[in-house]
């Protein structure tokens, strides 16, 4: 296969100083976001026992009218904290 042409540009200093000016932003607002995500953490686990519970008594339909239970041992084990995705 061959090599694509790389075609050679230059970038204006306007756009390089706009790009690291909407990176410290955009880094910002991660950082704010993260925060948020880890100050809800203790509801969070309360919400996915509440779930595993709704699951373990209730069930849900896998199909059609097929209703499935999960037992304790199905329930996973929460191994890692939870994280924001870039």
């Amino acid at each position: 296969m061959a090599k694509r042409p790389v075609i050679k540009h230059t970038v204006p200093a306007a756009t390089k100083t706009w790009l690291k000016k909407e990176a410290a932003v955009q880094k910002k607002l991660y950082a704010k976001i993260v925060k948020q995500m880890n100050d809800l953490a203790p509801k969070r686990a309360q919400w996915y026992q509440d779930f595993f519970e709704r699951c373990k008594t209730r069930g849900w339909n896998q199909h059609f009218t097929d209703r499935i239970q999960l037992t304790d041992d199905q329930i996973p084990e929460q191994h890692r904290k939870d994280r924001v995705i870039w």
